[in-house]
């Protein structure tokens, strides 16, 4: 189910993130642009989307489509594209090669296919409902560490000052408790390494659907887990997000009840 989709997907963002690629090599600082919260838009932003909804409406026409740089456009579809053209854009401004597209399909309420591509590294990762995670066509699973001093673990803050103080005492509280705690600057690409086994877990403050629903379905189809910072099953309308290889899941919760951030 969802091969053609599939497809499509992967065509569309690996042709996105080639162009992304090329001008990563030729930008300079000061091309970037402001909008609202401080946050950072390019013209390779726009210019990855326009690649991106060419190919998608070729195919999928009547698919509804959500995406960060042009909003929603609504078909009155049971099938919704959600895109994020350059995930990392910051990183890519300052010439740091942690930056990604990302392409997922929503049925109704349900995240059913997820594909991330990381230009810089010609990484791609792909999952569809009930049909295993892969990465370069190859299949993953999320790592078997069973304890937070062996585990790799990342944050994101979310959007405010509010969402950066959460992020922050996340971050010193398991800075000393894990093997690292770090912040990549991706979303995209941190849940993705959950979902290939090279970290163990996430704890996002605050998030946009567009930054999260592809790696949502990879870690599910990686074996790992996905809750809210109460443990309850993640939906679309959930605030904050943890991720992991499911062994230290309930390490990370207990961490953000013991912080009062829940």
């Amino acid at each position: 189910m969802y091969k053609k989709e599939l497809k499509i997907a992967k065509q569309v963002s690996i042709k996105a993130g080639k162009f992304l690629k090329q001008e990563f090599n030729n930008w300079q600082r000061g091309q970037a642009k402001y909008k609202k919260s401080h946050e950072i838009v390019t013209w390779c932003d726009k210019k990855s989307e326009k690649i991106i909804l060419q190919g998608l409406k070729k195919y999928f026409p009547k698919y509804n489509i959500l995406s960060e740089e042009i909003g929603r456009k609504n078909n009155k579809n049971d099938y919704t594209w959600i895109i994020d053209p350059l995930d990392g854009t910051s990183n890519f401004t300052i010439h740091n090669p942690l930056f990604s597209v990302s392409i997922s399909l929503i049925y109704k309420k349900e995240i059913v296919l997820g594909v991330i591509y990381i230009p810089m590294l010609n990484e791609i990762y792909y999952a569809t409902k009930n049909n295993n995670a892969f990465k370069n066509n190859k299949k993953i699973k999320v790592s078997n560490i069973n304890n937070i001093k062996e585990s790799f673990i990342l944050y994101c803050h979310g959007i405010g000052l509010n969402n950066h103080k959460k992020a922050y005492k996340i971050y010193e509280y398991l800075h000393n408790k894990a093997r690292d705690c770090r912040h990549f600057g991706s979303t995209t690409i941190e849940l993705a390494m959950i979902a290939g086994g090279n970290t163990e877990g996430l704890i996002v403050s605050k998030s946009n659907i567009w930054d999260i629903a592809s790696g949502i379905i990879l870690i599910k189809e990686a074996g790992g887990d996905i809750t809210d910072w109460k443990n309850k099953e993640w939906h679309i309308k959930s605030k904050n997000l943890i991720a992991s290889n499911k062994k230290i899941h309930n390490t990370l919760i207990k961490t953000i009840k013991k912080l009062n951030l829940a």
